[in-house]
């Protein structure tokens, strides 16, 4: 079974767990560093939910009320603690979480998924709740990191509006 497996998985779980390995260390960031990160993530997992389950309504309408659910009341899962601004404008100083490591990690465990069961085979795959489960998840998985960007977004504009 292992010989099925293509080695590039492995080397984007490398990177994603350099990446979060570098999120838990508190830095300062301009707000568009978790701008950019959110809309990788947003766009990875859209593009996921597409192209494992095709342009189809309930797979793209439960992604969206999985983005939805998070924004709306993920903030108390989802976005960073004891955000401060900086000296310096459009920075903000960002404690480090581990919260972002899980994150990826949980879309790439999702996302692993996803082609383990089309790759496999499995019936699973054709369930009806399967595409629905999995869309929502990466929705919410997704939708964590447009949290996290929108926290840093007000402590950075905090900051203007006091100057």
């Amino acid at each position: 079974m292992r010989s099925q497996i293509p080695l590039w998985p492995f080397a984007i779980l490398a990177l994603l767990l350099a990446l979060g390995l570098w999120q838990r260390r508190t830095r300062e960031v301009s707000w568009s560093a978790p701008v950019a990160v959110a809309a990788a993530f947003l766009a990875l997992s859209f593009y996921g939910v597409a192209s494992a389950f095709g342009v189809s309504l309930f797979p793209l309408l439960a992604w969206a009320a999985g983005l939805v659910l998070a924004v709306t009341l993920g903030s108390q899962v989802f976005a960073p603690r004891g955000l401060r601004p900086t000296a310096h404008p459009n920075r903000v100083l960002v404690p480090g979480s581990w919260l972002p490591l899980g994150l990826m990690l949980s879309i790439f465990a999702v996302k692993f998924l996803v082609g383990f069961v089309a790759g496999a085979g499995l019936t699973v795959g054709t369930s009806a709740w399967f595409a629905p489960a999995v869309s929502l998840a990466l929705g919410v998985l997704s939708g964590g990191f447009v949290v996290r960007a929108l926290a840093v977004l007000r402590v950075s504009r905090r900051r203007k509006s006091d100057a």
